[in-house]
C-alpha cells in the first residue's frame, strides 16, 4: 500500500478508536443516547455541551463502562503488541502470546487466591498473584532456554509448552476438587472485562506506555531478526540483548493482560497478520499500529459479550477464540499451500 493511504488508513484507525469509546459507552444492559454519552464524557474533563443528563446515566458510564473499556483498550494493544514479538521471536506466523504458557501460569495463580482465599490485598490480589506466577514461570523457561551467548529459541518453546500442560493439568484438578469456586475460576480463564477499577486502568496504563516506547526503539533490531540471527548479528544487532528485552515486554505485557483480565485468546494471533496485509513488515510501524487495530477488536468483542444475552454477560474471551479458531484454520491452509 502506497504510504499515502496508510496515513489516511491510520488516521481512519485512530477515528475508529475514538469513535469505538463513544459508541461502547451507549450500549449494554441499560441503553444510554450517543448524545447523552458524549456529554458525560465531554462534562469529565471540562467542556460543557449543554446536554441534559441523567446522574444515572453518569455513573453507569464513568464508574461501570468507562474503566471496561479503557482497560479493553490497553489489553487490546498490550495483546496485540505482544503477538507481534511472538511470531518475529519464535518465526513462526501462529505463534501468539500464551505460547510459553503465561496464561496458564496465571490462571493457576488466580485458581490458588480463590481456592484458599487468599485475599490479602482485597480484590487486587488475584491479579497480583496471576503476575507473579507469569512473571515466575517465564524466568524459569528462560533460565532453562539460555545459554552464554544466546537464547535457544527452540528450548524456550518446547519448555513453555511443558509447563503450560503442568499448570494445566494442576487447574483441572483443583477444578475438580472445588466445584463451589469453580465458576469464578472459569469466569477468570475464560477472559473478563467487568468488575475493572480505575485504579486497575491506571496501573495497567502505566505499564504500558513504558514497554511500548522500548518495542518501538527496538523495531529496527526486529526488521533485522527476521532475516536470522547470524545477519542480525552481522549487521550490528546485540542478537541475545535485543531478543531478550524484547521477551520481557511481551511478558510484562501478557502478564498484565492476564492478570487483570484473564485469558483472552487469539487477539495476538489475528491482529499482526491484519495490520502487516495493510502497513507491510516494517515493525516500528507494525507495533504501534497493532495496538490501536487490537484496542478496536477488543471493545467490540467485549460490546458483544454484554449485548447478546444481555442482562447477563459471556466472557469475552469465549468471543475472541470465536473470531479466532477460523482465522488460525485460515493461517494453517494458507501456510500449507505456501510450502508446496
Amino acid at each position: 500500500m502506497k504510504k499515502s493511504m496508510q496515513i489516511i488508513t491510520l488516521q481512519v484507525l485512530i477515528f475508529l478508536l475514538i469513535f469505538s469509546v463513544f459508541m461502547s459507552c451507549t450500549l449494554g444492559s441499560v441503553k444510554i443516547p450517543l448524545s447523552h454519552s458524549i456529554a458525560i464524557l465531554l462534562n469529565e474533563i471540562g467542556i460543557q455541551t449543554g446536554q441534559s443528563f441523567t446522574q444515572v446515566e453518569q455513573v453507569i458510564i464513568l464508574q461501570l463502562r468507562l474503566p471496561r473499556i479503557l482497560m479493553a483498550v490497553i489489553v487490546g494493544a498490550m495483546l496485540s503488541m505482544a503477538g507481534v514479538i511472538s511470531q518475529i521471536v519464535f518465526r513462526n506466523p501462529i505463534a501468539d502470546p500464551y505460547v510459553i504458557g503465561i496464561s496458564s501460569a496465571a490462571g493457576f495463580g488466580a485458581a490458588l487466591v480463590i481456592v484458599f482465599e487468599l485475599f490479602f490485598f482485597r480484590q487486587f490480589t488475584i491479579p497480583l498473584f496471576s503476575f507473579i506466577f507469569a512473571i515466575g514461570a517465564v524466568f524459569l523457561i528462560y533460565m532453562i532456554a539460555r545459554s552464554k551467548s544466546s537464547i535457544h529459541i527452540y528450548s524456550l518453546l518446547l519448555s513453555g509448552i511443558a509447563l503450560s500442560y503442568i499448570f494445566s493439568a494442576l487447574i483441572s484438578f483443583i477444578l475438580f476438587l472445588s466445584e463451589d469456586k469453580s465458576h469464578m475460576i472459569l469466569s477468570i480463564l475464560l477472559g473478563k472485562l467487568w468488575g475493572i477499577t480505575w485504579v486497575e486502568v491506571k496501573i495497567a496504563g502505566l505499564l504500558l506506555i513504558p514497554f511500548t516506547t522500548i518495542l518501538i526503539f527496538y523495531g529496527l533490531d526486529m526488521n533485522l531478526l527476521l532475516m536470522g540471527d547470524s545477519s542480525a548479528q552481522t549487521m550490528g544487532v546485540n542478537v541475545k540483548r535485543s531478543k531478550s528485552i524484547v521477551l520481557l515486554c511481551m511478558t510484562m505485557f501478557t502478564a498484565t493482560a492476564v492478570a487483570f483480565c484473564g485469558s483472552i485468546g487469539f487477539i495476538g494471533l489475528i491482529v499482526p497478520h491484519i495490520t502487516r496485509l495493510i502497513f507491510g513488515s516494517d515493525n516500528r510501524k507494525i507495533i504501534p499500529i497493532s495496538g490501536i487495530v487490537g484496542a478496536i477488536l477488543l471493545i467490540w468483542a467485549d460490546v458483544l459479550a454484554r449485548i447478546l444475552i444481555s442482562p447477563q454477560e459471556i466472557p469475552v474471551g469465549v468471543f475472541t477464540s470465536l473470531m479466532g479458531g477460523p482465522f488460525f484454520i485460515y493461517l494453517v491452509i494458507k501456510k500449507k499451500r505456501s510450502n508446496k
